[in-house]
C-alpha cells in the first residue's frame, strides 16, 4: 500500500491513488478519507471521530449517483446559479439518467466500466444530450470527491472514460433560399400586423425570437445605433414565459448594430406601460405565437408548403388537400447567418453578431454552408481562368 505517517498509524499514502489515505471504524465498517496531504487527512479523521463520539456523523456511503446528482442541481438552483429554464433543462437530462443501471448504485461502487457501458446506451440520442448527460455524471463524481466519498473522479483520469459519438446525423442548417427570402418579405409587406416587426427584426440580424421578445426600448441606442441584447425571453417552473435576467448564453450578451434595414422599425416604435419594444395588451408575447404566425405567412407566401389529408373520423370520407408549411422562426436566424455567409463576411465577425461561444461554434454549425460558398467562389475563378486561356 505505502509509508505510514510519523507515528499516525491510520494514516498511509496510496501509490496507486497517489494520495494520502486514513481509516477509522463506524458500526462494524471500515471507512476511509483522502487528501493530497498527511495534515489533510489527519484533519478530516479527526473530524470524523469527534462526530463519531458527539453523535453527529453522517454516513456518506450510501449517496447514490442521482442523490448526488439532485443534491448538485437543487443547490445551484436554491444559490441561485441556474435559471428556472435552466433547472427544468437539467431536470430533463436527469430523467435520462435515472433510466441508466448506475444510477441507483452506491456512488463508490460504481466503476468506470460501469459508466462507459451506460454511456454506450445513448447513441441514439444527439451528442449534446451526450455531452450533457456525461458532464452531469461527472460533476456527481466531482461533488462525491469533495464529500470523501471516493478518492478520485474517474473521468479526470485520462483514458479512463469514453464519451461516444451520436449515430443520429446532425441537424442541417434550414434557411430560406434567396427566393424563398423574397416571398416571404413580400408577404411581410402585404400583411402588415403586431408581428410583422419582429420577423424583419429576426431576418436581417439573426436575433433569436426570444431576444427580439425580451426587448425593452432600454436596449436600442439610436444615438450609437446599437441594439443592447442582454435577456431573452425563459420559462419558469411553471412553464410561463417570463423575462430572464441574462440571455440563452454567457456569449449572447452583446451589441449588434442598427442597419438602415431595421433603422425606421426601432424609430417608429413607442413607449408603452411594460417598457418592452414589443408586446400584446401590455403582456408577453409567447415564442410559439409568432412561430404559429410565421407559419401562417409562409403558408400564404407558398414557402415549403405541404399538402396533407385529414379526417375527422375515422368513418368520414377524406377531405380535399389542406396545406400546411413545414418551418419555424429559427429559419430566420439561419437565413440571416447563411445570407452573411453567402455576402462574404468572415467567420469570426458572424460569430460576434450571432452571439456564439466561439467561432467553431459557428464553423460547426455553418459547414455546408460555408463549403457551399467556397465552391461558388472556385466557380468563380474557374470561369475567370477559362476565358483567359
Amino acid at each position: 500500500m505505502g509509508k505510514r505517517g510519523n507515528g499516525e498509524g491510520s494514516i498511509v499514502y496510496h501509490k496507486t491513488l497517489k494520495r494520502w489515505m486514513g481509516s477509522y471504524t463506524y458500526n462494524g465498517k471500515r471507512k476511509s478519507v483522502y487528501g493530497k496531504t498527511r495534515t489533510e487527512v489527519k484533519d478530516k479523521l479527526n473530524k470524523a471521530l469527534v462526530d463519531i463520539v458527539d453523535n453527529k456523523y453522517v454516513d456518506k456511503s450510501n449517496y447514490t449517483l442521482i442523490d448526488l446528482i439532485n443534491i448538485n442541481i437543487e443547490s445551484q438552483f436554491n444559490s441561485n446559479k441556474i435559471s428556472e429554464s435552466t433547472y427544468k433543462r437539467k431536470l430533463n437530462t436527469k430523467k435520462i439518467i435515472e433510466n441508466l443501471s448506475i444510477s441507483n448504485l452506491y456512488i463508490q461502487k460504481i466503476s468506470a466500466s460501469n459508466i462507459n457501458e451506460d454511456l454506450l446506451t445513448l447513441t441514439n440520442y444527439s451528442n449534446s444530450v451526450i455531452k450533457k448527460v456525461s458532464q452531469m455524471i461527472r460533476n456527481a463524481f466531482d461533488k462525491a470527491l469533495i464529500l470523501n466519498i471516493i478518492p478520485n473522479n474517474p473521468f479526470s483520469i485520462k483514458g479512463l472514460i469514453n464519451i461516444p459519438k451520436s449515430i443520429k446525423e446532425d441537424k442541417k442548417v434550414d434557411a430560406l433560399t434567396t427566393d424563398e427570402q423574397k416571398l416571404f418579405i413580400e408577404e411581410l409587406r402585404k400583411n402588415y400586423d403586431l408581428y410583422t416587426d419582429i420577423f424583419y427584426i429576426a431576418i436581417y440580424t439573426g436575433m433569436r425570437i426570444g431576444e427580439i421578445l425580451a426587448l425593452s426600448y432600454d436596449d436600442i441606442d439610436l444615438k450609437n445605433n446599437l441594439i443592447h441584447i442582454r435577456k431573452t425571453l425563459t420559462q419558469n417552473k411553471d412553464d410561463k414565459y417570463i423575462i430572464g435576467s441574462t440571455t440563452k448564453t454567457y456569449a449572447g450578451t452583446r451589441d449588434i448594430p442598427i442597419t438602415k434595414l431595421i433603422e425606421n422599425i426601432l424609430i417608429k416604435t413607442s413607449r408603452n406601460k411594460n417598457n418592452l419594444l414589443f408586446s400584446q395588451n401590455g403582456k408577453i408575447i409567447a415564442p410559439n405565437t409568432i412561430n404559429a404566425h410565421f407559419k401562417r405567412i409562409c403558408k400564404n407566401a407558398n414557402i415549403r408548403v405541404i399538402n396533407t389529408k385529414k379526417k375527422r373520423h375515422k368513418n368520414d370520407i377524406e377531405a380535399g388537400n389542406l396545406k400546411s408549411s413545414k418551418v419555424n422562426t429559427h429559419m430566420l436566424r439561419h437565413t440571416y447567418a447563411t445570407r452573411c455567409i453567402e455576402s462574404g463576411m468572415s467567420a469570426v465577425v458572424l460569430s460576434k453578431l450571432l452571439g456564439h461561444a466561439d467561432i467553431e461554434t459557428t464553423l460547426n454549425t455553418y459547414t455546408s454552408v460555408f463549403n457551399k460558398f467556397k465552391e461558388d467562389e472556385i466557380q468563380k475563378y474557374l470561369d475567370y481562368i477559362s476565358q483567359l486561356l
